[in-house]
């Protein structure tokens, strides 16, 4: 018999740590600028925004990267992606604010209580669509994990099975995570990347996210529905979940302090989207909204001005290392700048390419971020790596920033429920003892409709020029 420890490490020792794939990424392109054959391409600025200029590729002298210089690329790639670390940490330090003074946790409650008066597919549907919000709104991911039990329990004593449970929290989070029109890790990080204005297009992803949303609730309440009233027909039906029940502290109350504190961080949320769009605000100006935010939430529940900089201080240190990793990708863009490696990639790739249609390209594009999430599994991550290649790339191949922006968003965001590499999804799995294979088995048919429906607003983007540019 394992005890929890032992069960919690071997769910944890599947997943590769995040930075393994980065630095191998980096040594490999190290070596390859030794043998690259070098060339680059003429860019010009035009409205304050850099292009490639199209059949300007010309052969250039080869800049080999030597290996203090590879050590050097570390501090380099995260000193400048310094602001935009620092801003995500001092996010996730508010986010511990609200976890302390149980502003979700007594919402979530209040929720518990309703069930006994409400159907309980309502009960399951009204749960899904808020972890929906977090993810999709607010670009939580692995920040509400500590509410998934929780919400496993619940879909246990309401008659459903874990994975029910585990779908409507976590992987609602993270399929929302997946495609959300703000997403300040992905989005946010390509449009930097890409010159574009940040979090424009938002339209097109807002739409985008209620259709994936939308499939993922009426497949989850079809499955739901179906083993309310057949529990036999349970992926999990064999799996012992009576320790998965936990006990609700009816004491966590939705105090007028906490209901004023829910209104607080919606307030945060608004003025974050409307900063955003409307007074092109930046990482440093969101960070200051949610921290002025957190002050406002400790002042109304009465937490210490020491405590409250505790809190602040231990949900940075728990958002280090999905900091440090858009830091180090970043490394992999300064070896691959300094060795001469994009523009030689860039012009097979538009060689490979060349004489197929924009919207193939795209969908090459799809597919290929697609699977290199299966190595980079860090949203913010991937597009530190992949954005400097698919910019030019798009360039040359006529496609528009944005396009290739949301080609990148796809290919990383729906395979985060997919690839086993991603260490949050394997902990969510873990926290409702279910099996990979039983994971796949519920979750490909709906992967299938995904990849319509994302070839169709692919098609779409393509076909209107997705823009600004």
């Amino acid at each position: 018999m394992k005890t929890k420890k032992e069960k919690k490490g071997l769910t944890q020792g599947k997943a590769m740590h995040p930075f393994i794939p980065l630095l191998f990424m980096v040594i490999l392109c190290t070596i390859i600028s030794y043998f690259v054959i070098p060339g680059a391409y003429d860019r010009e600025t035009v409205d304050g925004v850099t292009r490639v200029v199209a059949d300007s590729y010309h052969a250039v002298e080869r800049t080999p990267v030597s290996l203090f210089d590879m050590f050097r690329s570390i501090p380099e790639g995260l000193t400048a992606t310094a602001n935009m670390m620092f801003c995500i940490m001092l996010i996730a330090g508010v986010v511990e604010i609200y976890k302390y003074t149980n502003v979700v946790g007594a919402l979530i409650n209040s929720v518990l209580k309703a069930s006994k008066r409400f159907n309980s597919l309502v009960i399951i549907a009204i749960v899904m669509i808020v972890f929906f919000i977090f993810g999709g709104i607010l670009g939580w991911s692995e920040h509400i994990i500590p509410f998934v039990p929780i919400i496993i329990s619940l879909a246990i004593s309401l008659g459903y099975d874990a994975l029910v449970g585990m779908a409507i929290s976590g992987f609602a989070c993270l399929i929302a995570f997946a495609s959300a029109p703000f997403n300040m890790f992905t989005v946010g990080t390509s449009h930097t990347i890409a010159e574009l204005p940040m979090f424009s297009g938002w339209e097109l992803r807002l739409v985008s996210l209620f259709v994936i949303c939308l499939l993922a609730l009426v497949w989850t309440l079809l499955y739901a529905r179906k083993i309310k009233n057949h529990p036999e027909l349970s992926l999990v039906k064999d799996i012992d979940n009576s320790s998965l029940i936990l006990p609700v502290d009816e004491e966590i109350a939705f105090t007028p302090a906490r209901k004023l504190s829910t209104l607080v961080l919606l307030v945060s949320i608004v003025i974050n989207i409307v900063g955003i769009l409307q007074w092109g605000w930046s990482y440093t100006h969101m960070a200051t909204s949610f921290l002025i935010g957190g002050v406002i939430v400790s002042l109304l529940n009465r937490v210490g001005l020491e405590k409250s900089i505790d809190l602040i201080v231990d949900g940075c240190k728990g958002a280090f290392v999905g900091a440090a990793i858009i830091g180090v990708a970043r490394s992999v863009q300064w070896v691959m700048t300094e060795g001469g490696l994009i523009d030689p990639l860039v012009h097979g790739l538009s060689s490979l390419m060349q004489g197929t249609s924009t919207y193939i390209s795209t969908i090459g594009m799809f597919l290929a971020n697609f699977f290199i999430n299966a190595l980079i599994p860090s949203g913010s991550g991937q597009a530190t790596a992949v954005m400097p290649i698919m910019v030019p790339l798009a360039d040359m191949l006529g496609i528009t920033r944005q396009t290739a922006v949301l080609a990148f968003q796809y290919g990383d965001g729906i395979s985060n429920t997919f690839w086993f590499t991603n260490g949050t999804l394997l902990i969510y799995l873990g926290l409702a003892k279910v099996p990979l294979k039983k994971w796949y088995k519920f979750i490909l048919p709906l992967h299938a409709m995904y990849f319509v429906v994302e070839f169709l607003f692919l098609f779409i983007a393509v076909q209107t020029n997705y823009g600004p540019f």
